[in-house]
C-alpha cells in the first residue's frame, strides 16, 4: 500500500473553475479598477503565467501587474476591493468535490500520508487553512510560493521530502492538467488520472492538458479502492 498520496486542486479535489464564474470575477477587478471588463480581459490573461509562478510576489502584485498593462493608476482602496472580489471567489472555488472529504478521512484511517501539489496564484493559500482541505494535509507545494511549477520534478520532490517519503512507496491523483501525471511518473512516482467532467460540467478552465496513457478513475470516490489494491 502507498505510504504517500499527492493530490492536484483544481479539477482533482475541487471542481475546475467554471469559465463564466472566473469572467464575472474580472469583470468585478475590471469594475473596481473603474473599467470594462473587455479593456481588461485580454490583459488580465496574459499574465496568467506570471501570477501562477509568482512573479508579481503577491495577490496586490498581481493586481498592480494588470493594472500596468492597461496604464490604470490604483488606490489602496481600489486594491483592497479587487482583494475582496478575488478572495471571495476563491473561497467559493475550494469546495470539497462531493465524496472527497469521505475519501481523504479513508487514505487517512489507511495511514497515508498526504500531500498537495497544486499550480495556484496567492489567494489560495491565503485561504486554503479556512477550508475543509486544511486538516488533511501534512504538506502542500504552492507554485505561486516556490516559483516552480507542474511537471517540473522539484514540485514533487519537495512534498515527498516534507513528508519522509520515497517516490517509489507514493501515488499521485490529478485530472491531468499542467502535464502532471507524466511530470509524476517521471520522478518514479505511480499516478492515476480522475476523469469525471461531463457535458453538464460546461466551460470550464484548465491549464496545459497533455495527453495520458496511464490510469483512469471516473469519481474522486474511486481512489479509496485504488489505493486499498495497488501496492
Amino acid at each position: 500500500m502507498y505510504k504517500a498520496v499527492l493530490f492536484d486542486l483544481f479539477g482533482t479535489l475541487i471542481a475546475p473553475p467554471p469559465m463564466p464564474v472566473y469572467r464575472k470575477m474580472v469583470s468585478g477587478v475590471a469594475s473596481a479598477l473603474g473599467v470594462s471588463f473587455e479593456t481588461l480581459n485580454d490583459p488580465w490573461m496574459s499574465i496568467n503565467d506570471g501570477r501562477l509562478d509568482g512573479s508579481f510576489e503577491s495577490s496586490e502584485g498581481d493586481i498592480l501587474a494588470a493594472a500596468k498593462l492597461i496604464g490604470v493608476e490604483v488606490s489602496e482602496s481600489q486594491i483592497a476591493e479587487c482583494m475582496d472580489i478575488r478572495r471571495s471567489v476563491t473561497r467559493d472555488f475550494l469546495v470539497p468535490k462531493p465524496g472527497a472529504l469521505d475519501m481523504l478521512d479513508a487514505l487517512v484511517e489507511m495511514d497515508c500520508a498526504l500531500g498537495l501539489i497544486t499550480d495556484c496564484v496567492y489567494d489560495v493559500p491565503a485561504v486554503w487553512a479556512e477550508t475543509d482541505f486544511f486538516p488533511y494535509f501534512s504538506a502542500a507545494h504552492y507554485s505561486c510560493v516556490t516559483h516552480i511549477r507542474k511537471p517540473d520534478g522539484r514540485a514533487y520532490k519537495g512534498v515527498l521530502d516534507l513528508l519522509e517519503t520515497s517516490p517509489e512507496e507514493a501515488l499521485f491523483v490529478g485530472d491531468g492538467g499542467s502535464d502532471e501525471l507524466n511530470g509524476a511518473v517521471r520522478v518514479g512516482m505511480d499516478a492515476v488520472m480522475i476523469s469525471d467532467l461531463t457535458p453538464e460540467s460546461g466551460e470550464v478552465m484548465r491549464v496545459g492538458v497533455v495527453d495520458w496513457d496511464g490510469p483512469v478513475v471516473k469519481s474522486i470516490s474511486e481512489i479509496t479502492d485504488y489505493v486499498r489494491n495497488h501496492r
